[in-house]
């Protein structure tokens, strides 16, 4: 099959940047007045700003008072303000860029911190263990309502926004497809092998991803059987004695393991079509983004997680986060974020089909397609 030829740059073509309203650095300025808001907000007293006195899942405020989050609010929300600014004014070029993905990177690591991913563990096993252990949904709500509850989601919302506008800019740079990312010179020959390597490092990201999801697991559901691993016996029978806690912990352990049989999908052809169990929808597409969200949302918080977790060993020794064992394996779960967000970006590099603005791109294929077309 011939190689299709590139399509030369056109002022009429579709895909420029120009004939799109740049919505991404507009929210980005949005979000940068919104954090600069914030932190006036805590220095007028306005807004409650609480920071716990102990580690907590390695929020970097505790132990440096009230001064030093709402400085960094400050400071993010004046340098995002700039950054946007240059990126609505079409100027900054790469630099802009490289600012945008520096604010989300700074604010993942500043902000957001294991308490994320906590939120996030009990949201999944809520409408299972929520029936079963009293009160815990309420507890849930009103955790979820807290004012640093609130802020967290707030910048995590934040990395995203950043990450996004990055992105958007650097297309709008390349003149590419404001929607797909293609540029003027596209080829079929170059997307083929695109999708080659996305499914390659994809394969890679996801044996390491839910290798390392099943640490936590492993630790977990043996208390099913009476079993401690990574604590002493005495621990345990603290733990034995209240049978909701031992809900808790074996459903959020449970919850690691759906998260590895997850992360398969996005190497597999069920990933791109809905398997013949899921009555109702078997054989249809599988939304992209209904896959990618979810899962960038939980590979941000399980890169705070092990950051915090490393966070709380540097400052108080191991054990800070409990038992040697569990520390370990919480800090792992910063190597299963990363696996998990390289794993979801390959996914939606190799997702992309016919992009219906500009005209470019190859229908999409399944992945037994891709590896046989590269073998």
């Amino acid at each position: 099959m011939a190689a299709a030829q590139p399509l030369p740059p056109s002022d009429a073509d579709p895909g420029h940047a120009e004939h799109d309203p740049p919505t991404a650095p507009w929210t980005a300025l949005a979000w940068s007045a919104a954090s600069l808001a914030l932190g006036l907000g805590w220095l007028s007293g306005v807004l409650a700003l609480s920071v716990r006195e102990d580690p907590g899942f390695g929020s970097l405020f505790s132990g440096h008072g009230e001064a030093l989050p709402v400085v960094l609010a400050l400071a993010l929300g004046a340098v995002g303000a700039v950054c946007a600014v240059l990126m609505l004014r079409g100027g900054g070029g790469r630099v802009a860029e490289a600012c945008a993905w520096a604010l989300a990177a700074v604010t993942l690591l500043v902000f957001v911190d294991g308490n994320l991913l906590v939120l996030l563990g009990y949201t999944m096993i809520m409408p299972v263990v929520g029936w079963i252990v009293p009160d815990l949904a309420r507890t849930w709500a009103l955790t979820v309502l807290e004012p640093a509850a609130l802020t967290g989601l707030f910048f995590t919302a934040g990395v995203a926004v950043w990450a996004v506008a990055a992105l958007a800019h650097r297309r709008a740079v390349l003149r590419a497809c404001a929607r797909c990312g293609r540029t003027p010179l596209w080829s079929a020959d170059a997307e083929r092998g695109t999708r080659v390597r996305a499914l390659r490092a994809g394969r890679i990201a996801v044996a390491v991803g839910a290798a390392t999801a099943l640490l936590y697991p492993s630790m977990r559901i043996p208390w099913i059987f009476g079993v401690p691993v990574g604590m002493s016996e005495e621990a345990f029978a603290v733990i034995s004695a209240d049978p909701f806690t031992l809900v808790i912990g074996v459903g959020l352990g449970s919850a690691g393991v759906v998260g590895a049989v997850l992360m398969l999908g996005l190497v597999q052809g069920w990933g791109v079509r809905f398997p013949r169990w899921t009555a109702g929808l078997a054989g249809r597409r599988v939304p992209v983004a209904l896959a990618v969200a979810p899962a960038a949302l939980v590979a941000v918080g399980l890169v705070a997680m092990g950051r915090g977790s490393l966070t709380a060993i540097l400052r108080g020794g191991p054990e800070a986060m409990g038992v040697d064992a569990h520390s370990a394996v919480f800090v792992s779960m910063g190597v299963w974020g990363l696996a998990l967000g390289a794993a979801t970006a390959a996914y939606a590099v190799r997702r992309r089909a016919e992009c219906g603005r500009c005209g470019r791109g190859l229908p999409e294929a399944a992945p037994r397609d891709i590896g046989a077309a590269a073998a």
